[in-house]
């Protein structure tokens, strides 16, 4: 066992500006509490919903291999058909929606701590079988979301990626069964499989001096390996690291408020682990 405690110990080799990975004792009440959740308690959920009913904390056989097992558990946020975000006063009936929020402190421009310098944002995700995704829609889990939401600096994505967001539209087999990295163009950038019965973890790594993107994958418990160059890429905008899951419609003309959404009576979720933010500068990077 201290073997294994050292090993996740020394995974992490910079200094952490967000750490998004779940203590051995949290409950599910404790993410609805200021004082003792590591994500905003408000934003951004299904209207009249808590994160004690959005969140599962799963009892899995394994943990991602960034997460200490000593010290950390997975969680998974799920969507159901009452998973509809207000926005001023429109409830978006094209989304199905929860996605967790850092907390932290946005300055005057609407940025935060992991808007300057290099950074790079970690996430590992595993497939619950007995809440699969509908992957022949596009889901959004993992995001970074300018300030003004006019877009995102990077996109995580899965399933049928829409045309409106730079995909083609054509639901394959493949195309469903496929993650999808996208920078702040839509452009896909990496693909790989999702896997079904195992970790996949992922980082991307945002040089906000150099305007760059560059993106980190390895499955299971292999070390992270860039699998793109250093890609230029449109930092600017300040905002915010959104995970979870908002899930798009398809037949839509304005993706956020129409189109078709089908009833999920058992709903869909999407398990997380080793999810933190680092500060990467001077080369930092933990694999």
């Amino acid at each position: 066992m201290l073997l294994i405690l050292f090993l996740h110990q020394s995974l992490i080799k910079c200094p952490i500006i967000f750490d998004g990975r779940i203590p051995q004792n949290l409950t599910l009440s404790s993410f609805d509490t200021v004082t003792t959740s590591p994500y905003n308690v408000q934003y951004v959920k299904g209207e009249n919903q808590t994160w004690s009913q959005i969140l599962l904390l799963p009892n899995t056989t394994s943990l991602s291999r960034l997460d200490n097992p000593t010290l950390h558990k997975s969680f998974e946020v799920t969507i159901n058909d009452a998973s509809l975000f207000r926005s001023g006063q429109g409830l978006q009936l094209g989304f199905r929606r929860a996605g967790l929020l850092f907390k932290d402190d946005i300055n005057a421009a609407g940025a935060d701590a992991a808007d300057k310098g290099v950074v790079t944002f970690h996430w590992s995700v595993k497939q619950d079988l007995a809440k699969p995704l509908n992957l022949s829609h596009e889901y959004m889990n993992v995001w970074h979301e300018k300030a003004d939401y006019s877009g995102n600096q990077f996109s995580f994505v899965g399933g049928v990626v829409l045309q409106v967001d730079g995909g083609d539209g054509v639901d394959t087999p493949k195309e469903r069964e496929t993650w999808k990295v996208q920078d702040a163009k839509n452009s896909v950038v990496f693909r790989t499989p999702i896997k079904f019965d195992s970790w996949q973890n992922f980082g991307v790594q945002l040089d906000y001096v150099n305007s760059t993107m560059q993106v980190f994958y390895s499955a299971d418990n292999a070390p992270l390996k860039a699998v793109t160059q250093l890609l230029r890429n449109d930092n600017s905008g300040g905002g915010q690291l959104q995970l979870g899951i908002a899930k798009k419609p398809t037949e839509t003309e304005t993706v956020v408020w129409d189109g078709y959404q089908e009833s999920m009576p058992n709903g869909e979720g999407q398990v997380y682990g080793g999810v933190f933010v680092e500060n990467s500068s001077n080369g930092c990077i933990s694999l």
